[in-house]
């Protein structure tokens, strides 16, 4: 069996491609073979290895079965060695004796990277590489040409991934679903959420929680299992519990809302006072009205009922029912 050795050659000005830099493409595509990164190919010394490859980090799709490939393929047609990109593969004895390719590779892992419609290219061929992995190891993607997920995104056997949606530093988990135009960033979502042309950065959703559409969830929430966050909703900075409802047009921040709590449309935890941003509790099963105000920092007890457009100053005991408002006042026109 013929040994290969592979040199990497790091430029300063990597690229980042699909969440991995172009050096780190090639190390993850490089599988078993041995390797050393070095910062120019001046660096090189010959291997103990029948061939070796001299890969530049401008040329990030090349693998390992692809450099298998060509091996076999010269050894096949007598080829002493062949340039990849700005790089080459050639064998070792050939290389000792000053012997240096004119000879190319054509295949598209063998281009480099010298325009922005390269660059372009070149992740789009990776993140098709990344969508791909995950369908072989169970994920459910419709179309893997559409979907963005990075490498440092996990999608769990059975996740669903629709079309047009992105994956950035994210795990998905079995049994969930990602609907299209959502995007996760540095996220968690756990089995049975559904999120739905939504988008989530710096959070967590809960198991059988539902999110969207178009709802935003901003970074270091926490929504719990069987939550229902609905169209036009934005979590900040937020613990929601188990059940909590906050069906559509509603803004949450520094807020931590217990379980079984509905939060009605309009409401809005009014968290900053101009200078300092204050915190909220709200309690358990709780009842928030459409329009309500909470003004932070206010604590509203376990069972308490908020009716409709009221403005909340102070503190609510567990069981309270609350009722603040401009009493209607019906006058003639003349």
């Amino acid at each position: 069996m013929k040994t290969l050795f592979l040199y990497i050659v790091k430029r300063d000005d990597d690229p980042i491609l699909a969440g991995l830099t172009a050096a780190e493409w090639l190390i993850r595509g490089a599988g078993e073979i041995p390797y050393r990164v070095i910062g120019c190919a001046e660096e090189v010394t010959p291997p103990q290895s029948d061939w070796l490859a001299v890969i530049c980090s401008s040329t990030p799709l090349v693998t390992a079965g692809y450099l298998s490939d060509l091996t076999k393929e010269c050894d096949r047609r007598g080829i002493l060695g062949l340039e990849i990109g700005e790089g080459m593969l050639v064998r070792t004895a050939a290389y000792v004796e000053g012997f240096r390719p004119k000879r190319g590779a054509t295949a598209p892992a063998a281009r480099s990277i010298v325009d922005p419609g390269d660059l372009a290219n070149a992740e789009r061929t990776l993140y098709r590489r990344i969508a791909e992995t995950s369908l072989q190891k169970g994920a459910i993607i419709p179309d893997v040409d559409s979907v963005r997920i990075d490498a440092l995104s996990t999608v769990e056997s059975g996740a669903t991934i629709e079309p047009y949606a992105i994956l950035r530093e994210s795990r998905v988990e079995s049994g969930a679903r990602i609907g299209s135009f959502s995007t996760i960033e540095r996220s968690y979502i756990k089995s049975g959420a559904r999120v739905e042309h939504s988008v989530i950065k710096g959070s967590e959703i809960g198991r059988n929680t539902t999110v969207g559409p178009f709802a935003y969830i901003r970074e270091k929430s926490v929504i719990g299992d069987k939550v229902r966050i609905g169209d036009f909703v934005e979590i900040k900075k937020s613990n929601l519990g188990e059940g909590v409802k906050a069906s559509h047009l509603a803004y949450v921040g520094d807020a931590t809302v217990g379980e079984g709590t509905n939060v009605g449309c309009g409401t809005v935890f009014a968290n900053y006072d101009g200078k300092v941003k204050h915190a909220t509790a709200v309690g358990k099963k709780v009842f928030l009205g459409a329009n309500t105000n909470l003004v932070a920092p206010v604590t509203v007890g376990d069972g308490a009922y908020i009716a409709a457009a009221t403005t909340v100053t102070k503190d609510v005991p567990a069981g309270a029912f609350v009722i603040g408002r401009v009493r209607a006042e019906e006058k003639s026109k003349k």
